[in-house]
């Protein structure tokens, strides 16, 4: 009985130790994701303001009475694509719009002068292309703000839009993008499967796929492959690019063949059907 009693008292303390350090672990857990949470809503800087922001939509593509759908164009101005991309579509009698890494743009005036004076519209696709969802709220803000403000002193035209780098999103940069004023755009089709090596098989893909109301998904730059050109995975980015922009060509072609006109996306949410409000599902296909 003896050893029982022993037993008791010594595994009695040994459980009150464990029980105490959990207990500071959790404590200590919570804080750090209620750290978290504040910071990625914005309020550890930006306080519980009130923020009425409107209405402001997230698309992938829109539903449409007519043959119409947007094409769009991440990443750029480089050199190396939006040229020959600013052709293409000239030739095609297309207006795109697109989305501006705002350290590529300050790099190439000129090129974001040329899409300007084309009639595209440019959407903020950030300063540098980080993910947003790694990084705290002033961070997200500060992605934004300074591509909207290097711009704006390049160009006299104003972003129409906000597409997220790689089309990851979260709810603190949705409200940037509210703030100044941007739906947000994701896609619906892109260039298609990323380890084909066939410009054909590419341009194939995309004059057959895209349909009414779809928003395609291009480039004309690396993003974050800007950084170290050299790296494997920027000169893959590269060799992808390429395949796009030498394919876009037939792209365009067989899409005005099929009778679908593309444009640029505020351009097509313009011409699109309201959208019911509340509890309907994505139809697949559509």
């Amino acid at each position: 009985m003896g050893g029982l009693m022993v037993g008791g008292a010594v595994g009695g303390t040994v459980g009150a130790l464990v029980a105490s350090s959990d207990d500071e672990v959790r404590a200590a857990e919570r804080e750090r994701a209620q750290q978290q949470f504040t910071e990625a809503g914005g309020a550890a800087d930006e306080g519980e303001a009130v923020a009425r922001l409107g209405t402001h939509r997230v698309v992938w593509n829109t539903a449409v009475s007519s043959p119409i759908a947007c094409i769009s164009f991440d990443d750029g101005p480089t050199p190396e694509y939006t040229p020959r991309i600013l052709e293409a579509l000239a030739a095609a009698g297309v207006t795109a719009t697109f989305n501006v890494m705002g350290y590529n743009a300050v790099q190439h005036p000129d090129l974001l002068r040329e899409v300007v004076a084309a009639g595209h519209e440019i959407g903020n696709h950030t300063w540098t292309h980080k993910d947003l969802t790694t990084l705290t709220a002033a961070q997200t803000r500060d992605e934004l703000i300074r591509c909207r403000d290097e711009v704006s002193a390049l160009v006299d035209v104003p972003f129409t839009s906000f597409r997220p780098p790689r089309g990851e999103i979260t709810g603190y940069a949705l409200r940037v993008a509210a703030e100044l004023g941007y739906d947000t755009y994701i896609w619906s089709v892109t260039r298609g499967p990323g380890d084909s090596g066939s410009v054909t098989h590419i341009g194939d893909y995309m004059g057959q796929t895209v349909v009414a109301g779809d928003v395609l998904g291009l480039h004309d730059g690396i993003g974050q492959g800007t950084f170290d050109p050299d790296a494997s995975f920027a000169k893959a980015l590269a060799d992808r690019r390429e395949l796009e922009v030498q394919a876009l060509p037939s792209a365009l072609q067989q899409i005005a063949d099929r009778g679908i006109t593309l444009m640029s996306a505020n351009r097509l949410l313009a011409l699109s059907d309201p959208e019911p409000i509340g509890g309907q599902p994505a139809v697949p296909g559509n």
